[in-house]
């Protein structure tokens, strides 16, 4: 009688733990979780910086519109007149100046 042995090469193989493999993985993983980390922080700083800026620029804005107006101001006849009355003490033809008293 011929028994037939089971063939070695048949039987199904138990896979085995591949430790390079885990440490390549491992080492991967962790190289993904950091860069994200530190995409995620970088992120966060450049949208701080933005809205820094975006309040300076709007700080800007403000003065731009303040300084406008005030040359329109200055470009009228009145308010020229008032500060060279005021700032540097002119008189118009035939007016006296009356100052205050110094002590």
């Amino acid at each position: 009688m011929n028994k037939s042995r089971p063939n070695i090469s048949s039987q199904k193989k138990k896979p085995k733990f591949n430790f390079a493999a885990f440490i390549l993985f491992a080492f991967v993983a962790t190289v993904l979780v950091t860069s994200g980390w530190q995409l995620y922080q970088l992120q966060h700083q450049v949208n701080g910086k933005i809205a820094q800026i975006e309040g300076e620029k709007q700080e800007l804005l403000k003065e731009k519109s303040g300084l406008e107006s005030e040359i329109v101001r200055l470009n009228t006849p009145s308010y020229v007149e008032q500060l060279a009355r005021e700032q540097l003490g002119l008189v118009r033809k035939g007016e006296i100046m009356i100052s205050p008293k110094e002590q």
